[in-house]
């Protein structure tokens, strides 16, 4: 027997995680946590009071192959809170050509405010993963929600060609579908980065969609904003139904996230008027 074949025979007798967290907010904060390993969660105080704020942490260090994680945010009427996660989730290989699943619902009540913000995944060779963030808007409700993937550890010059990412984002409103976005890579990722229309050279991109009736509204103000940043990033801005989806490509991660972090700080004091500040523990 091969030794990457022992490797696969032995992969198939080890447990997967199966990770499951359940936070509801109220107006005042935190009113139910619930987890199991190795996800876990608690809340964060660094400074920023004008909003109630969990952070999610995976304490098994990464992603496998065969492992399903399951995330359900619930935020009552009225109510406001900020989600996000403790460090970059990272995807490695799969030895046993299996997925590995993510699945995260939010339900927004009534007159609500949610803010979804993860830290970047990274996806290394070899590794498959399909995820899914699904969001559900009530009357009033509004949202904003990212993604940042980044293909390989960069900074260790570690570049990624085969991989599957199946990353979907979907918007509800009172039960409706809003907006959907998939992006596939499968295989080939070399292919992708070299065309135009595709990656173009990138080695990073991020997805923010901010959801709210009075979107149209704050258009030209993103609009504005992302101009200053053609010449550093590929960067785009599309208005679908009530959703404002803004794209961005980077060969650079660090300055991907930098602008990933100056948009969404614009986006809560405009909007929100909220503290246009990251959390202290987004930057480490």
């Amino acid at each position: 027997m091969k030794y990457n074949d022992t490797l696969q025979f032995k992969f198939k007798n080890i447990k997967r995680a199966r990770g499951s967290l359940d936070i509801s907010f109220s107006k005042k904060g935190i009113s139910r946590m619930y987890y199991k390993n190795p996800l876990r969660s608690f809340s964060n105080d660094d400074g920023i009071e004008n909003i109630p704020t969990a952070v999610i942490v995976n304490t098994s260090g990464g992603i496998v192959s065969g492992d399903k994680h399951k995330v359900c945010i619930n935020i009552d009427k009225n109510s406001k809170a900020l989600i996000f996660s403790q460090a970059a989730e990272k995807i490695y290989k799969s030895l046993n050509n299996d997925y590995a699943e993510i699945n995260n619902d939010i339900f927004v009540g009534e007159n609500s405010w949610i803010e979804w913000l993860p830290q970047e995944t990274i996806v290394f060779e070899n590794s498959r993963l399909k995820r899914n963030l699904n969001i559900y808007l009530s009357k009033n409700s509004e949202s904003l929600a990212g993604e940042i993937v980044v293909l390989g550890r960069l900074a260790k010059g570690e570049f990624v060609n085969n991989v599957y990412l199946k990353d979907a984002i979907s918007i509800y409103k009172n039960g409706k579908i809003q907006w959907v976005d998939i992006a596939l890579l499968k295989e080939g990722v070399n292919n992708a980065r070299s065309s135009s229309t595709r990656l173009d050279g990138a080695n990073s991109f991020f997805t923010i969609v901010l959801s709210s009736e009075k979107v149209k509204k704050y258009k030209k103000a993103v609009v504005d904003l992302t101009t200053s940043f053609i010449k550093k990033i590929k960067i785009s801005v599309t208005l679908v139904n009530e959703n404002l989806v803004i794209k961005g490509l980077s060969e650079d991660p660090l300055l991907l996230r930098k602008i990933f972090s100056k948009i969404w700080c614009f986006i809560r004091l405009e909007l929100k008027k909220l503290t246009p500040v990251m959390p202290k523990l987004w930057w480490i």
